[in-house]
């Protein structure tokens, strides 16, 4: 099946979830597979005695499609290697493993299990270098624009593609984690074969490079667009007057168009009048609130007298 019949969320407003889609489509791929004729005949002597590479072999597995190829040549490169003999136990064969390098002292079989864990090590810490070179920056650029990476799961990211991400730069500390630009947030991958990947395979660094290379790829309606302040504390004064008013959702609706936000933030209501902000569920709480002096701001109300008070 080609490509251009596939159909992505940006292509498909009905499109409901990717990520079921794509273990659909790796599930018929692996059918088709293993139904493939293994005779003789349909092979010839070429592609029977071919071998795949390590690296090829790596990146197919279940599980590790967020992985591209990174390249021999790149790996061949000490500089591109530098510090992580350090870092990772057996460097030495954990590297001939990866180059598919024959050794004239093969290890005994004993020590082949930590020396494929080495070289996971070793191959997750080089891929985390290569995707921040502009070669790596393209490959994963083809996978981003179709995709296959996830969709953000917040309702009003309206299924924007996400990047996969570290929380530290470290091995052996966290999954790797989903991040969304659109709302500026990270997610847990839903699908179990990719919670067993080190999210410092990718880093801390790699989605936020990735959006200043390619800032075209960068969704319209996103927290990456400035927020008009003046035009909120405006809008914030105005709703002060009207909290005991009845809106029209019409002029309501006509008012969130102009109140300066480029992204959509979900706001909590009770019988169609929204929550005060000091309120435990109220817009304190809400999506990218945050701000500068906000938190002192809670504790300043909190501290003040309470004039019902007997003392």
């Amino acid at each position: 099946m080609s490509n251009e019949n596939i159909q992505y969320p940006e292509d498909n407003p009905n499109f409901q979830n990717l990520n079921d889609y794509q273990e659909d489509k790796e599930e018929e791929l692996n059918n088709s597979f293993y139904n493939l004729d293994v005779s003789n005949e349909s092979f010839d002597s070429t592609t029977s005695t071919s071998v795949i590479s390590w690296i090829t072999w790596y990146c197919s597995l279940p599980g590790h499609e967020f992985f591209i190829e990174v390249p021999e040549e790149f790996i061949e490169d000490e500089f591109n290697l530098y510090g992580l003999r350090a870092i990772v136990p057996m460097y030495e064969e954990a590297l001939d493993m990866i180059l598919d390098l024959d050794d004239e002292n093969p290890p005994p079989s004993s020590e082949l299990p930590k020396i494929e864990r080495s070289a996971e090590l070793l191959y997750g810490l080089i891929h985390q270098r290569f995707i921040l070179t502009k070669l790596g920056l393209s490959l994963m650029k083809l996978k981003h624009k179709e995709s296959r990476f996830g969709v953000c799961p917040r309702v009003y990211c309206y299924y924007s593609p996400v990047l996969p991400c570290g929380m530290t730069d470290i091995p052996g500390k966290v999954n790797v984690k989903l991040y969304c630009p659109r709302c500026g947030d990270l997610y847990t991958p839903k699908l179990k074969k990719y919670k067993n990947i080190d999210g410092a395979y990718f880093g801390t660094t790699f989605p936020h490079l990735f959006f200043l290379t390619f800032p075209e790829l960068l969704p319209k309606n996103s927290l990456s667009h400035p927020i008009n302040y003046e035009e909120e504390e405006k809008n914030e004064l105005q709703e002060n007057q009207e909290k005991n008013e009845i809106q029209d959702p019409e002029n309501e609706e006509d008012q969130n168009k102009n109140d300066g936000r480029t992204y959509d933030i979900y706001t909590p209501k009770i019988f169609g009048f929204k929550i005060h902000e000091t309120s435990q569920s109220g817009q304190r709480m809400k999506w990218l609130r945050w701000r500068e002096g906000y938190k002192s701001k809670i504790e300043e109300i909190k501290a003040l007298p309470d004039v019902y008070s007997d003392d």
